[in-house]
């Protein structure tokens, strides 16, 4: 199948532009990974998931609810597919935080489930700014405008 060349002075429309980030728990879980504090990422990763939820979903869990708490009554059918990595994530936070067992020896697992929990786009959506077009950033960058500049409102 042939393709259609491109006609003379068509132009390509860029609806919107999102400039590519990783999410900042994820960063702070391999910074701390690669200096091998498991404990460290593990004890941050939980509690900022348990957060990252409420305001991705719009659903707020009650202070002081335990785990089992907010899978019954603050998890949503919207929310369900995250339920399996964030159990899981529980399971290597639980032993170690509140009882006396070490944590895992490597953060693969860790950081996998992280990945996994951020993939879905209202999680990773948190910390996405749309990209201000050229002209905008130029306008912001120069100086505030002179009194002849401003524009009068009527």
């Amino acid at each position: 199948m042939r393709r259609k060349p491109r006609e003379e002075g068509a132009t390509t429309l860029i609806v919107e532009k999102i400039r590519p980030v990783e999410v900042p728990p994820l960063t702070e879980a391999k910074r701390r990974l690669g200096r091998g504090e498991v404990a460290q990422a593990l004890r941050d990763a939980y509690p900022k998931v348990v957060e990252d939820l409420q305001r991705a979903y719009a659903r707020p869990f009650a202070v002081g609810w335990t785990h089992e708490e907010i899978v019954r009554d603050g998890f949503t059918e919207e929310m369900r597919p995250q339920l399996d990595f964030f159990e899981a994530l529980w399971r290597l936070y639980e032993p170690f935080r509140y009882g006396s067992s070490a944590p895992p020896p490597d953060g693969r697992a860790v950081l996998e489930l992280l990945q996994s929990l951020y993939a879905a786009p209202p999680m990773w959506r948190l910390y996405i700014e749309p990209a201000r077009p050229e002209a905008e950033v130029l306008r912001s960058e120069r100086a505030p405008p002179s009194e002849t500049e401003t524009e009068t409102v009527g």
